[in-house]
This record gives structure tokens, sequence and C-alpha cells, in this order.
């Protein structure tokens, strides 16, 4: 394999500290990795451009040439990746870009001066502060591009026109740079099938094929399927495209505190087969840090130690517990315990109750109906667990936020059943305890996590970001305490009644059972009925 690479998160929330970043480094580069990028929408400085990366903890141009020394000393390639048409809704924001170059959202305005103006500042950042040639620039969920302000000013035109127009303006500012340009392939694979990513029969058509430029290479990203044969299909449709092909799977590290190394190094098992069979030579591993980063940096090496397993045609677990102790010194079962609190509902698979139990309304209950009641010794026994593990090792500080994290949740889980079912009931005892016990100590607990994640995210993070938190869980304290005392002043008889209790749950996610378990990880739809806009 030419190239095995590792893609981090570092704009949603989390930009991690160049320290953290270069004992990353060190750690991946002994696991065999060759490759990093910091993903990064906005989160780095360009000249003239005061806005981009404004009070996002963005990267100083001297940060990113201390990283790139330090990653080429460890043998490992740190490569630019940046957004170049889509998710740049942080950007996008600010009244100097939306009037110039916004078409819709978070999605540039192609075939716009200003636009390129402000791509070739980013190439030309890329070319200061980086030591590589290659460039990763995104390209990928721009599923409205043409028809916001370009549908006015150019009226409609097809997806693979305005795609192919796009790339032509790239591709020219990357020639002048000396780079060569990644992307990837997921607005052409939907474009020519329907809007599918996976579609059951492949297709493609000359036009679009034609539309990326050869000289360029498209990445398949694929995170959450098992099945090899799924994988060799993708493979095959992407061999149609005159260009080198990569293949992208995923560390799960986006769906709150837990990381989900077990469910990641299954995918992995049949996605890196199918890549050694296909003669598939460069594999890059997303870890994404979608709605808050809460995971620890640190939290997937199981998974990336077992990828490299499987990259060297060793895909155990003995192998890869192999790999991962001699990069850190740690045992890989006993880390592999960071999964454990989301296995609530049994086997492991890819949920993520911690996450929306957390924030899940103790009174609206919006995801009650997928919680099964009585799971707190569980969580009780969890936190034994890891509290534990948190007493041993560099990384302990991790374990102490997942501690704290079950500690919480034994309280927590279910509490929003068990407070509607004793309002019903119109049980006083039941309702004096929440209000009096159970309440404020899960608003305590939820205090405690709060400084254990605080540690954690200013070991590995910069201060930028941490505001989302300070608020969520804040909101979270406050909340509980609200809740109590409402309960309170219905058992003194102050009030009659409280009005969301009133009302029955319902599924969140429709073709659910009662208690079954989702993957659903945003905030705000958990936390409140009206989404922000």
């Amino acid at each position: 394999m030419k190239n095995l690479g590792i893609m981090v998160d570092c704009s949603r929330d989390a930009c991690y500290k160049p320290d953290a970043v270069e004992k990353f480094t060190d750690i991946v580069a002994k696991m065999g990795y060759n490759m990093l990028m910091l993903y990064t929408e906005d989160t780095y400085s360009l000249e003239g451009e005061p806005y981009f990366g404004y009070m996002r903890g963005r990267y100083t141009n001297d940060e990113w040439k201390r990283m790139d020394a330090y990653a080429k000393s460890r043998g490992v390639e740190l490569v630019p990746c940046i957004q170049t048409l889509a998710h740049l809704s942080a950007v996008t924001r600010w009244q100097t870009y939306g009037e110039t170059c916004v078409d819709d959202h978070d999605i540039l305005l192609v075939d716009q001066p200003e636009t390129y103006a402000l791509i070739e500042k980013m190439f030309a950042w890329a070319a200061e502060c980086f030591t590589s040639r290659r460039i990763h620039i995104g390209m990928d969920e721009a599923y409205s591009v043409g028809l916001g302000r370009y549908l006015d000013l150019h009226g409609y035109r097809p997806r693979f026109e305005i795609l192919r127009n796009h790339l032509r303006h790239i591709g020219k500012i990357a020639a002048r740079y000396g780079f060569t340009c990644i992307l990837w392939s997921d607005m052409f694979v939907k474009t020519a099938n329907g809007g599918k990513y996976y579609p059951e029969t492949f297709e493609m058509t000359p036009e679009i094929i034609n539309a990326v430029p050869p000289e360029m290479q498209l990445v398949y990203w694929d995170y959450d399927h098992t099945e090899r044969a799924h994988y060799e299909k993708m493979l095959d449709g992407h061999a149609r495209f005159h260009n080198e092909i990569w293949f992208s799977g995923a560390v799960w590290s986006c769906l709150g505190f837990t990381p989900h190394n077990d469910f990641s190094s299954k995918a992995a098992t049949q996605s890196i087969a199918a890549c050694r069979n296909k003669g598939i030579e460069n594999v890059l591993v997303t870890s994404w840090k979608d709605d808050g980063a809460e995971s620890s940096l640190f939290s997937v090496l199981p998974s990336l130690a077992f990828v490299s397993a499987c990259a060297r045609g060793e895909g155990t677990k003995e192998h890869a517990a192999e790999i991962f102790s001699a990069a850190t010194g740690e045992r890989y079962e006993d880390f592999l315990l960071a999964d454990l609190p989301d296995w609530v509902d049994g086997e492991p698979k890819l949920n993520n109750p911690v996450k929306y139990g957390l924030y899940n309304d103790p009174f609206l209950g919006l995801l009650d109906y997928h919680v099964n009641e009585n799971r707190g010794v569980f969580f009780a026994d969890a936190a034994e667990k890891l509290q534990a593990r948190a007493q041993n090792g560099a990384f302990g500080y991790l374990f102490d936020t997942l501690a704290k994290a079950c500690a919480v949740m034994e309280y927590k889980y279910d509490l929003g059943i068990r407070t509607r079912k004793a309002y019903r009931a119109r049980n006083m005892e039941e309702l004096r305890l929440l209000a009096e016990t159970i309440y404020p100590e899960t608003a305590r607990r939820v205090e405690n996590l709060y400084n254990a994640f605080r540690t954690q995210w200013e070991k590995e993070c910069k201060h930028n970001g941490f505001e989302v938190h300070d608020i969520r869980l804040g909101g979270l304290i406050r909340r509980l305490t609200h809740c109590g005392e409402l309960l309170s002043d219905f058992v003194a008889g102050k009030i009659d009644t409280i009005h969301p209790l009133e009302e029955d749950t319902l599924p969140f996610v429709k073709d659910k059972e009662r208690g079954e378990g989702l993957l659903y990880s945003i905030w705000t739809n958990t936390a409140m009925t009206k989404p922000w806009n």
C-alpha cells in the first residue's frame, strides 16, 4: 500500500493543539501511517481575510510550519485538507462573503471572480506552510450547488457542468502552485445515480466521468458497511473514472463522548480486504468530530491499530494489539473499555445512547421512546470500570470523562420515563424523591462530567469551541434544576399541571420498536422542540 493516511477533523468546534497533534503523529507513525490530514474548513489563516476562521481557533502559519516539519521528521506527510465548494457555513455566515461569493447556505458561488480569488489565497497559504504538494480540496455534499444565487445569475445548468467548470478553475490554480488535487467522489456518483451514493447498480455517464480532470485523484468514502461485496462493487464502479482512486473509511469518533472502535474495526476488516483485492493502494481513514468533538483525539487509537493490521494483511485483534502496544505502551484490551458506555442495549452496535440520552430533555422526552428503562446498574458498573482504568496510563483523563458520563447516565438515562410515569400515576412519594434527590444529584453529576471534560479539552484542544459545551452542559444543569423545582411545586400543590408531561412520547425515528436504540447526535434536536435555524 503506497499511502495509509489519517484525516482528523479540526473544524467541528475542536482545534487540536500542536502539542497534541505531534503526540498523535508520533503514535500513528509507529503504527505504520505515512500521511496525516487535519481537516480545516476555515481553521487556518488567510492573508487579507480577517473573517476567515474568525474566533474559531484557527492555526497560525507558524503553527502549520511547525507541525509540518515535525510530521516530516517522523516520516509522515502532512497534507493540507480544505474545502473549496461546500461545508463552509463558518465562512459564509459573514456578510463580507455573503455579498460576493456565496451560492446557497454553505456553498461557494461557482464562476464568480471573488470565489476564485478566495480559493487562490487558500492555495497560496498551503504552498507557504506545507512541504507536501498534494492537497485535499473536499468538494463533497454540495447538493444545492447552482440552485441559489448561481441560479439567479446564470439560470439553470446541469450539476455536472457546474462541477466541471469549477474543477477546471481549481485545476488551473493548483497547477500554478504545483499541487495535485485529491477530492471526494460523492457529487459525481450521486449525479449519475439519481442522488444515491451506494446504488444497487452503479451507473456512470461519459459526461460525468469526463467532468473530473484526469490529473485529480478521487476518494470513495464509505463508513458504515460491513460487507466486503458491497465495497468491491463500489470500487469496481469507481474504476470507470479516469482517475487514481483512493478509499476512505472511518474510525467512528463523532457520536458523542464514546468512540466506536469495535464497529470501526468490523467495517475495516471488510473494506481493507476489498481494497487489497481490487488493487487500491491509497487508504485514508477519517476521524470526524461532528456536533461537538466530545470524544478524545486519542480514543480511536485501537481501531487505527486495527486498520494498520488489516492494511498489512493481518487483520486480527492479536496483531492489532501488538501494533497498539508497541506504539502507545498501553494494553489494547484495556483501551477498548472506551467503547463500553454505548453498549447499554447489549451487543455493540453503531448506536450512541449516551449522547442522545444525556441531552434528551427529561420533560419533553423526545428520545424516550428509544430508551430502555432500568439501565442504571449497567451505567454504575461501567462507571466503576472506567474510573479504575482512569487511574493508569497517559490517557487516564479520557477514561475519567467517560466514567463521569456513565455516572450521569446512571440516573439520567431513563429519567424522563421515570418522571412521566410517576406524574401520570400521581405518585407523590416518587415525585418527591425525584424532585428532592434524583434531579439535584443528576445535576451535580453533570457538573462532575463538565469538569472532567474540560480537563480533557484543555489537554488536547485550543480554548475556542468549548463555549459550545459551556452552553450545552451548563444548560443541562439549569434545565435539571428547573424541572426539579417544577416537580416540587406540583407535589406542594402550587401548580396542578406540568404541561409537557401530559403528552405521550412518540418515536423519534419511524419504523423503530419501543426501546430500540438509535444513531443520532444532533444536540439541538434532542434538547429542544424547535431546532435552531
